[in-house]
């Protein structure tokens, strides 16, 4: 049995465990369109509105994977800046062995391109986690990096 510190939903467990170096994971509020990819694996969590909150499943998630990068939506800070201070607090927390972690801010349509049709463009999309998140623009892209 996993301990209760981590992933405890195996969808997304095996998800980061397959992540590799420079894979995308998308959480995002429940509007969040699905992918066009079929190869993109979609994991619906949400039950009710705002179950889970969409930084609660971030923060799950971040304890076991590792990443170098993370993408947001401009629109973020402008429309929901709560949600994007609770991000920024979570990610600043990291450590990419001694390097900061790289924030880019896109527009949402570039961001909302790149989750649904990226993989077609040579980018790795591996999978979106979708919550029961309500508050628009609640969605961050991480990129994977490397535990060595």
């Amino acid at each position: 049995m996993l301990k209760p510190e981590g992933i405890l939903n195996p969808e997304i467990s095996e998800l980061v465990a397959r992540m590799g170096h420079g894979d995308r994971l998308t959480v995002t509020d429940r509007g969040f369109p699905l992918p066009l990819n079929d190869d993109v694996s979609v994991v619906d969590v949400s039950v009710g509105p705002n179950l889970p909150k969409m930084v609660d499943v971030v923060d799950v998630i971040l304890n076991e994977l590792e990443i170098e990068e993370v993408i947001i939506a401009e629109e973020t800070e402008q429309v929901s800046p709560e949600i994007h201070k609770q991000l920024m607090k979570m990610v600043n927390k990291l450590d990419n062995k001694g390097n900061d972690i790289k924030v880019s801010v896109i527009p949402h349509p570039k961001f909302k391109h790149l989750v649904l049709r990226g993989a077609e463009e040579g980018e790795e999309m591996k999978g979106m986690v979708r919550t029961g998140e309500l508050t628009p623009y609640a969605n961050i892209m991480l990129v994977s990096g490397v535990t060595f």
